[in-house]
This record gives C-alpha cells, sequence and structure tokens, in this order.
C-alpha cells in the first residue's frame, strides 16, 4: 500500500516524520506533501492562488529514499498536488497528523489535519486523521501517538470501497504505549472551543482599531461522556471515530417552503 502522509503543522513537525516512521514500520510505501509552514484550522480550505512553490524536501536520514515535497498551501492543496501533479505514485491512503494537540469534538469541522484526510476521502481513498493531546510545556510523547497509527493501519484496508470515511483518532498524553488503557470507537463530544473562549478588546467598546486578545479559558471545560472522543481520551484510551464528509440526507427531514 502506497500512503500519503500530509499534515497541518507544517515539514517540520516530528509529529509528521513519526507517523511517516510508522506507516514504513506498518509495512506501506509512505511518500510525503506536507505544508511549508503551520496551517492550523485551515479545515478544507484551497486558496485560489495560482502561483505556489513545491519543493523537493531530504528527509531525515532514517527515510532514505522517500520521496518529500513541502508546499506553501494549505493541508487539502498538499493533498491535492499529490494525487493530481504525477510527483508521486499512485496513492492508496491519506494519513494526516501526527497533530499537535487533539481534533475532536465539532471542531474537527476546523481541523486541517481532518480537512487533509477527508479531501482524501473524497478522493475515494481510505482516510486516517491522528491527533495527540497537548499539555503545556510537557514534552510531546510522539511514539505513542505513532505506535496507536501503526495499531490501526489495518483498518485502512478494512474501509477501502465504503463510502467516504476518515477515521478521526485522538490519542491521550501519556508516555508510552504500555500507559494506554486500549481503543474505542468514539462519537464526537459537544465540545465547540468558542463556548470557552474569552475575548478582550484593548481600548474596550466602539474604537477606530483594537488590539483583540483571544483566551482558552481551560477551566471551564465540562467532563465528557466515555462513549465521545473527549470522554475516551481522558479516560485513557484511544478514540476512534469514523466521520464523513458529507451526510447523505436521510438523517434530517426538514419542513421546506412552498413556491
Amino acid at each position: 500500500m502506497h500512503i500519503l502522509v500530509t499534515n497541518d503543522d507544517g515539514i517540520d513537525s516530528p509529529g509528521l516524520w513519526a507517523l511517516a516512521g510508522a506507516m514504513r514500520a506498518a509495512g506501506a510505501q509512505v511518500s510525503v506533501v506536507a505544508p511549508t509552514e503551520e496551517q492550523s484550522a485551515m479545515s478544507m480550505a484551497l486558496p485560489p492562488q495560482a502561483q505556489r512553490e513545491l519543493r523537493a524536501i531530504i528527509p531525515p536520514a532514517e527515510f532514505d529514499g522517500m520521496l518529500a515535497f513541502a508546499h506553501n498551501g494549505s493541508p487539502v492543496a498538499c493533498v491535492t498536488i499529490a494525487m493530481l501533479s504525477g510527483v508521486l505514485p499512485p496513492i492508496d491512503a491519506v494519513v494526516s497528523g501526527i497533530n499537535r494537540g487533539l481534533n475532536s469534538g465539532t471542531n474537527v469541522m476546523l481541523s486541517g489535519t481532518v480537512g487533509a484526510a477527508m479531501i482524501g476521502a473524497m478522493w475515494g481513498l481510505p482516510a486516517m486523521a491522528v491527533s495527540l493531546q497537548y499539555r503545556g510545556p510537557e514534552p510531546m510523547p510522539w511514539q505513542t501517538a505513532a505506535y496507536a497509527a501503526q495499531r490501526l493501519f489495518p483498518l485502512l484496508e478494512q474501509i477501502r470501497g465504503q463510502a467516504p470515511l476518515v477515521l478521526n483518532v485522538n490519542v491521550p498524553h501519556v508516555a508510552s504505549p504500555a500507559e494506554l488503557r486500549g481503543f474505542r470507537q468514539t462519537r464526537l463530544s459537544e465540545f465547540f472551543f468558542g463556548r470557552y473562549l474569552d475575548l478582550e478588546l484593548n481600548p474596550p467598546g466602539p474604537t477606530e482599531r483594537s488590539q483583540i486578545t483571544f483566551h482558552f479559558v481551560r477551566e471551564r471545560i465540562p467532563s465528557f461522556a466515555i462513549d465521545t472522543d473527549d470522554g475516551a481520551v481522558l479516560a485513557g484510551y484511544v478514540s476512534v471515530t469514523p466521520l464523513r464528509p458529507m451526510m447523505d440526507g436521510s438523517p434530517v427531514r426538514l419542513e421546506l417552503p412552498e413556491l
């Protein structure tokens, strides 16, 4: 299986290369196309600028022979280039991450990590997004998330041929895989970051020009049910949430007006 590895944290993120290593260890052929710089919260944006740069990257020594490129655009643009430019062999699956911080709850709609996996699914490919819980100044245990991704690798073949589907994986911040409590299939929590932001205008009130400061208030975050992605991660489990990039129309009935 030839896997495209991408992310939204940029080509220099250690999480990107930890994920590439995990996919190679799982037995896949791996290529990398990732943003030149961080493109977090880009969702599925595809900026319209025509002139963008794609440059070849020399991977770290342990990835000798791997094709790798950096693109100064969005994560979705990176996947699109990989699919259409001809610089890579045909791609069998898209795996995005490892993101620095969870992509959970309704916030997945904002995530560039998830967006890259979503566009891969819309191309008809099995896709997975992998994110690792962030805990301030503590070192990121990338290898814990890499281990989880490698263990979940066989699921990519299981979902091949299904309707567009993304496996959204969130991994607890624990020092080693031995500290994980297991894997759980979950649903999205109702966590929406906007409810936990404080916004400050300086100077306050209407003015010609104010400086805006956003502050995320972690103390206001509630507890979550164990069957949700946030709840599972907080309980020490790797959360696996199936996501679809589009609704099929059946779950919602609307009373539309007559003409």
